[in-house]
């Protein structure tokens, strides 16, 4: 491990208190130099929240890096970068301040984000960067505290920095136990003392199959199904199980199902509704754990199927008797900059989330 920045950052290291000092000098800069170069537009300073994304080892900091500056476009921040490296003999504490600009999205402005990344080595170090980081949160915007891997729930830094941030953004995708990790959220989600949303980027990874399960639906001969709904079998790539218990979770809570057991392979609910969770072997490009569909069979006999088809398709299918239609739609690629942003652009709890993280955690 060497030290530095993040691969994507730049600048040179400063004492953590100089932050804002550094900052202000960075704009001044950025402001005169597009002075010389004849601009008309001046150059705002226009933030639309404060991301703390704290990572837990290089590759994590370089993907957070590129995820942000990828996003300021459209979503100008001050991105705070954290890398906790508690194991590491050095006590350190360091500072890099840069400013990435870019055009707006709508071809006119010229908007910029501030990017601060904060390395702590040793667990005093680590242990300092609450204190580093409150005094750099923006007012008067929301504060998105972003924690890339494994549960944050119990963390030291999640206990100091949790009532000045207004969302939690976890995935449970990287939890080492999926059911853990839905107990963990849903018992955050219910805590009173617990101020912030939580929000999760598994759900925005099941956007696009929770939309085209949704569309199946939408014709009003078609809708009369889902109270006759009896069997429904969500199949995942071998991995993590989260975003097949997710989807399950998903759909039972939507459609009011009373839930009578759960165990490691599915779920019972009231009026013989069954849900298994089957996993499936990985293959070609398929990243283990993601979902690979599922299939709702209706207490005639009728089939409504949702699957992926390689990585850039999706098909729905269905089976009414001899009638028989199937629909091949493109997907939206698949990137953590994409779910992140989908996160991001949330300021309200999930509702659909929450119901179906609490049906979820009932034993």
């Amino acid at each position: 491990m060497t030290g530095g920045p993040p691969a994507a950052a730049q600048g040179r290291p400063i004492d953590p208190a100089e932050v804002e000092r550094e900052l202000s000098a960075l704009w001044m800069a950025e402001a005169e130099a597009r002075q010389r170069e004849g601009q008309v537009r001046p150059l705002g300073r226009m933030l639309l929240h404060t991301l703390v994304a704290v990572a837990r080892d290089r590759a994590s900091a370089d993907a957070a890096c590129q995820a942000t500056a990828a996003l300021y476009a459209r979503q100008p921040a001050r991105t705070i970068l954290v890398e906790a490296l508690e194991g590491d003999p050095a006590e350190t504490l360091e500072a890099w301040v840069t400013l990435q600009c870019t055009a707006a999205q709508n071809g006119r402005d010229y908007v910029c984000g501030e990017q601060v990344a904060l390395e702590a080595r040793g667990a005093e170090a680590v242990g300092r960067l609450p204190g580093a980081v409150l005094p750099l949160l923006l007012t008067d915007v929301p504060s998105f505290l972003w924690w890339q891997t494994g549960s944050p729930f119990g963390q030291p830094f999640l206990k100091e920095l949790g009532p000045a941030i207004d969302r939690l953004i976890v995935d449970s995708f990287s939890f080492p136990d999926a059911q853990a990790a839905i107990a963990d959220i849903a018992r955050a989600i219910a805590d009173p003392h617990f101020a912030a949303i939580v929000s999760d980027l598994s759900w925005s990874r099941l956007a696009p199959w929770r939309y085209h399960t949704a569309q199946i639906f939408d014709a009003t001969a078609l809708r009369a199904y889902l109270p006759r709904l009896r069997d429904i079998r969500v199949r995942y790539y071998a991995g993590s199980p989260i975003l097949a218990w997710l989807y399950a979770g998903w759909l039972a809570s939507r459609l009011g199902w009373e839930l009578k057991s759960r165990a490691a392979a599915g779920m019972r609910f009231a009026g013989g509704i069954t849900v298994r969770i089957e996993p499936l072997p990985a293959a070609g490009e398929m990243q283990p754990g993601f979902f690979a569909g599922a299939r709702l069979e209706a207490d005639d006999g009728a089939v409504f199927e949702v699957r992926r088809l390689g990585t850039a398709c999706a098909v729905t299918h269905q089976t009414m008797g001899e009638l028989r239609t199937e629909r091949v739609v493109p997907l939206k690629q698949e990137s953590l900059t994409g779910w992140l942003g989908h996160e991001l652009d949330r300021l309200g709890p999930v509702s659909t989330y929450e119901a179906a993280a609490r049906l979820l955690a009932r034993s």
